[in-house]
């Protein structure tokens, strides 16, 4: 094991354990058996190491996440689904690095919360090219894990208040009807004709959008910028 990974491990299991989130480089030093000349070789200062555990930290969390991704599920509600149940667990078993991660200074730094992101994006973006977005996939995507994130954070910081998990389920499922279309206006068990009527600008907008991306097209580069500029406008358009 590098003296980098037992600083990080060390680092992480105080983060685990401290009742307020926080350690001292003093102690991660000792528990890592170091020297603070040099941690400080390895870490700039106190913020970088605890950047760096936050991403040590993700990326077990990030596995479990690659795990659920490799399902794809017939519908992106499901897709959907099951990263929020994912996430919520991860944060219900670690708080302290949860809390971290979206602390001031890290979260908009972190690597693990970018690449979060863009497997929750791509996931939309397939929705979308299957006619199952009601929104831009920049635009779900952003308010899945805004909801997600804030359902996740009360839980670990009020469970007094949100003890009852029957919460997070109702606010996932309210989330999922604010940017998907429902099986029956996708076009599953019902007529086409159907399916048309309930069809709406918005919703043909987010589909034409995913498919620009995922599917051969005449258009040049320029041109398909353009054109997901349009659509993106028309999919979030709250008269669309």
């Amino acid at each position: 094991m590098s003296v980098q990974t037992r600083i990080l491990e060390a680092a992480a299991e105080l983060l685990a354990k401290s009742v307020d989130a926080d350690v001292s480089t003093r102690s991660i030093c000792e528990a890592a058996r170091v020297t603070a000349p040099t941690l400080y070789h390895y870490f700039a200062d106190k913020e970088s190491l605890l950047r760096a555990v936050v991403d040590f930290g993700w990326a077990q969390f990030l596995e479990t996440k690659r795990v659920v991704a490799a399902v794809v599920h017939e519908h992106v509600a499901d897709d959907i689904r099951a990263g929020w149940d994912n996430h919520v667990e991860f944060a219900q078993k670690n708080p302290n690095f949860y809390r971290l991660m979206w602390s001031p200074g890290i979260a908009q730094n972190s690597a693990a919360l970018r690449e979060a992101h863009q497997m929750l994006y791509d996931r939309l973006k397939l929705g979308a090219s299957r006619g199952q977005l009601k929104v831009s996939p920049a635009l779900a995507s952003r308010t899945v894990m805004s909801a997600t994130v804030g359902a996740a954070l009360m839980l670990i910081s009020q469970p007094e208040r949100y003890s009852d998990a029957s919460f997070a389920k109702q606010l996932r499922e309210a989330v999922i009807a604010s940017v998907t279309v429902s099986d029956a206006a996708a076009g599953k068990g019902r007529s086409r004709r159907g399916a048309a009527r309930e069809a709406t600008i918005a919703s043909v907008a987010a589909t034409l959008s995913g498919k620009l991306e995922s599917d051969p097209n005449p258009l040049t580069a320029a041109e398909r910028q353009l054109m997901q500029q349009w659509l993106t406008t028309l999919a979030d358009s709250e008269t669309a």
